[in-house]
């Protein structure tokens, strides 16, 4: 298991993040972490922005945050419908419109291993390259998936001696080497096994591709008791109450996450950008506009 931070004093990157220092913003992190969330709300600071963003979902849960905006626009990439634009782009339309019509296009995508990864890749890419939108975020897969997806073209250009697939492999790993094209957003929650597998999916991700984490996001953060007022107040109360149990209960979480959001600030050497809990099942647009509000004030996110 890849080693994480080190005991020591804070190393943290002093530079805040920009939300338009890339073209294309990959959002990465364990499932249930909240990616699909952190994608939306960055959306809506980017149009707040007035800038034209189109959010690339890997899930289905962006589109029940979505809002008309002539600005923001989401889509989704299935390797089948990919491999039909990218042969309609080509001049090979029918052959488009045959393999659509029975069904074989996505049977094809994946039949060879990594082609339906590149398919994503590429179509990525081409809209990067068209400046389709002025910021490109990609609701990515989860990390496991996430690195199959950003190790394939390199595997792809080795095995390919010319012809299409090598060029289009290729092109994206020139994407995926420009800090400027493309940057990774990591988001977490503050606990062991989120924390330690974020950490491990950075670290190999720098080591087989060299990219390097632009900005890390601490989801659902609890508010850090003030150790003067909130412990007293705490101490105040019944001990038998049930408000005393839940103050109590919520103390010990946010101390909790306060070591865990040391240790990820460490191993990234980063500076997390907090992002509060919302008690509630599913966050509506004025969530949505508070917790943009919270983090435009973390980043840098003006044109």
């Amino acid at each position: 298991m890849p080693r994480t931070a080190s005991v020591g004093p804070k190393v943290h990157k002093p530079a805040v993040f920009d939300l338009f220092s890339q073209r294309v913003l990959v959002i990465v992190g364990k499932g249930g972490t909240g990616r699909t969330t952190v994608a939306r709300i960055l959306a809506d600071i980017g149009t707040t922005a007035g800038k034209r963003v189109a959010v690339i979902a890997g899930t289905s849960g962006t589109y029940n945050l979505a809002k008309e905006d002539p600005l923001l626009s989401f889509s989704s990439l299935e390797p089948g419908e990919v491999l039909i634009s990218y042969l309609n782009e080509h001049g090979l339309g029918q052959l488009g419109k045959r393999l659509s019509s029975t069904g074989l296009a996505s049977i094809i995508s994946t039949a060879i291993p990594g082609i339906a990864d590149l398919l994503v890749l590429a179509k990525i890419k081409q809209m990067e390259k068209s400046e389709a939108a002025d910021l490109i975020i990609f609701d990515a897969p989860a990390s496991g998936h996430f690195l199959r997806l950003i190790a394939t073209p390199k595997g792809l250009a080795d095995i390919a001696a010319a012809g299409p697939l090598k060029k289009q492999s290729q092109e994206v790993l020139e994407m995926l080497a420009d800090p400027k094209r493309l940057g990774v957003a990591f988001v977490t929650i503050a606990e062991e096994t989120p924390v330690k597998e974020s950490i491990e999916t950075m670290e190999q991700l720098k080591r087989t591709s060299g990219i390097e984490p632009r900005v890390l996001f601490l989801n659902s953060m609890l508010p850090s008791l003030d150790k003067n007022g909130g412990e007293n107040d705490i101490l105040g109360l019944d001990p038998h109450s049930p408000v005393y149990r839940a103050a109590r209960y919520t103390a010990a979480r946010a101390a909790s996450q306060s070591r865990f959001e040391e240790l990820a600030a460490k191993a990234f050497s980063l500076t997390p950008v907090e992002i509060p809990l919302v008690p509630t099942v599913e966050l509506n647009e004025g969530d949505v506009a508070h917790l943009a509000d919270v983090i435009r004030s973390q980043i840098k996110a003006t044109p």
